[in-house]
């Protein structure tokens, strides 16, 4: 979008029936049939003279952004060799076998939860989340607008997912050893590859525990959103039951590392370990 030219600076046009085109104000008792603008621009909507048009204004720095990108990756694969290690053995099984750095980080969530929920709930709910935005939060308060203090919360969230994605992928690949333990980069990892302990919350306290965080925690948000506009009582609860699952995931993962917490619920006989 773009703001409107001047009106008084000969903006207006009017067609005749032949189909050519008058320049200058429009003649008294005449109609004003269009406006002239830019090459490449549009007539912002009324009340947001604020508009810019897509191109030139954004996709333009986009392609520079795009040539940069291709300039630094390039110069890196030239002055970087691919991390290949040696070919396959099928008499050697390395410990540990990591996958590629892109699938490391759902390799890590299997340290903290069971393969069900790190390989098929979490990235689910993630994919889901991602669908379910434009859904959730209707308002079009702070679009197009780059900054943390229109949109905290979307900017909070946003960070923090990204973070904490990499930073399971870099532990997967810098802090684990063998059998998957923990060790530090600078030692030697015969040395640090000891088993961590691990142990359980028993479920009289574990499941009030889960069940408190999730309608107590829920209830709270949606209690806080009440007033934001668009925001329906579903659109709360989805918004809700999304950011507690990602914040769980967290605490877990928290609990996992600095307690030695395994699992919060344990259903053994069913294969339910949350």
């Amino acid at each position: 979008m773009a703001p409107k030219p001047d009106k008084d600076a000969g903006s207006h046009r009017e067609t005749s029936a032949g189909g050519r085109a008058r320049h200058g104000a429009a003649p008294e008792g005449g109609r004003v049939l269009g406006e002239v603008h830019p090459p490449g621009s549009a007539a912002a909507p009324p009340g947001r003279s604020d508009l810019v048009a897509v191109w030139p204004n954004l996709l333009f720095r986009e392609m520079l952004a795009v040539l940069l990108f291709v300039i630094v990756l390039s110069v890196l694969s030239l002055l970087i060799n691919a991390p290949l290690e040696d070919p396959a053995d099928p008499t050697r099984t390395p410990n540990p076998a990591k996958a590629p750095w892109y699938f490391v980080g759902l390799q890590e969530l299997l340290t903290y939860f069971d393969p069900w929920v790190a390989g098929v709930v979490i990235p689910t709910l993630i994919i889901v989340g991602l669908c379910a935005i434009p859904y959730i939060d209707p308002t079009r308060s702070g679009q197009g607008v780059y900054t943390v203090r229109r949109r905290p919360m979307a900017s909070a969230v946003f960070i923090t997912g990204v973070v904490g994605w990499f930073w399971l992928i870099a532990t997967g690949l810098w802090f684990r050893g063998a059998g998957w333990a923990w060790v530090w980069p600078w030692s030697a990892a015969s040395s640090a590859a000891a088993a961590e302990a691990s142990r359980s919350l028993p479920n009289v306290i574990g499941v009030p525990l889960v069940l408190a965080y999730l309608l107590g925690g829920g209830a709270w948000i949606v209690r806080r959103t009440a007033q934001s506009p668009g925001f329906t009582t579903a659109r709360r609860w989805t918004f809700a039951l999304l950011l507690l699952a990602m914040a769980g995931t967290l605490i877990k993962i928290v609990l996992r590392l600095a307690f030695g917490v395994q699992y919060l619920v344990h259903f053994d006989r069913v294969g339910f370990n949350l």
